[in-house]
């Protein structure tokens, strides 16, 4: 490995770190974060390579690689750049099944309209933080959990109720519940992956319901089963088991049931509490007074786009200006529930 093109690595690193000097965060703890990155980078700039052999070169590639992914989520996760009101909903779902603020939610906001996806890097890989803290001596108090969204859905809050299925994977490698049934039940790899993507699916109803249902059925139309992906329409019939509680119909839904209540402790149970539209059809923000009513808020936009079309069009709004009013509406209930629980906090 040559050590000149680790002082490439680094100057490029450098480059990137003069950009992200003015980066402002909602949340103290992705600063706090930031801070330590900026720690290891100054630590690592005073490195001579050249003095150093083949193994310590790898750890150090390693860990330049371990700054750029952790500047790109932040560099997305700024003030003026992160999907906010959706991610402080996931941060209300991530509490129910890690209660600790030891996770961070991060997003990088990708040129791609369908690259949804959780990156397991940051948040689980303990190689990364076990070189920094033997070369270093440097500890990070907190993990990214990296979410990939599409950059022009950024703030598209129908499409980006698939966020709560990326967060479901978060769950999964976390507490490792497919492995775990997979070795109970003797899965193979393909079969293990397919029980991965329900299990995300089903994680995801717990909040929203049948929502992600509706988009899932549009991007992977008929789709049939792959290397990766169950059949959409296995997936979408196993969400629907569990929210009617059909817990006999499926085996591969019971089997996921009770091995997430073995494994975590945690059972997958409906978490929303559905509230009416009435307040959107009158063009105004729902009055939102608990976490559950905050989760079905995204149930409700979907309802609306799908079967109040008629509604909207007697008032002379066409589907651009629908699309545009239900996402504005639901951006707005959250932002004022948001509001509310810290002038509850502040009281």
């Amino acid at each position: 490995m040559s050590p000149e093109l680790l002082h490439l690595h680094l100057s490029q690193l450098s480059l990137a770190f003069d950009k992200s000097k003015t980066n402002k965060y909602a949340d103290s703890r992705k600063q706090e974060y930031h801070n330590t990155l900026f720690e290891l980078h100054s630590k690592i700039c005073i490195e001579d390579f050249s003095n150093h052999n083949v193994y310590s070169l790898k750890s150090f590639k390693e860990i330049l690689d371990f700054i750029f992914y952790s500047l790109e989520f932040l560099d997305n996760s700024t003030l003026t750049s992160i999907p906010y009101e959706i991610v402080y909903c996931l941060e209300k779902a991530l509490k129910d099944w890690v209660p600790s603020e030891d996770y961070i939610i991060v997003t990088s906001l990708q040129n791609n309209i369908i690259n949804y996806s959780f990156n397991r890097t940051l948040a689980l890989q303990e190689h990364y933080y076990d070189i920094i803290e033997n070369i270093y001596n440097i500890k990070f108090k907190k993990r990214l959990i990296q979410i990939n969204l599409p950059k022009y859905l950024a703030h598209d809050f129908l499409a980006n109720v698939v966020l709560y299925h990326e967060l479901g994977h978060f769950i999964d490698a976390k507490y490792k519940i497919t492995n775990r049934i997979a070795y109970t039940l003797s899965l193979d790899l393909i079969e293990t992956k397919h029980y991965s993507e329900f299990f995300a699916d089903i994680f995801a109803a717990q909040y929203i319901g049948k929502s992600s249902n509706y988009y899932l059925n549009y991007i992977a139309y008929q789709n049939m089963g792959s290397y990766t992906h169950p059949a959409t329409v296995d997936r979408i019939n196993i969400v629907n088991d569990f929210l009617n509680n059909n817990m006999a119909v499926d085996s591969k839904l019971s089997n996921i049931f009770y091995g997430t209540g073995l494994t975590t402790g945690i059972n997958l149970e409906i978490r929303f509490n559905k509230i009416k539209k009435d307040d959107f059809l009158n063009l105004v923000p729902a009055d939102i007074n608990s976490v559950s009513n905050l989760h079905s808020i995204f149930e409700v936009g979907w309802n609306l786009w799908l079967n109040d079309a008629s509604h909207f069009k007697s008032m002379n709004f066409n589907f651009s200006d629908t699309y545009k009013i239900i996402n504005n509406l639901i951006e707005k209930s959250i932002s004022n529930f948001m509001v509310l629980e810290s002038w509850n906090k502040i009281k």
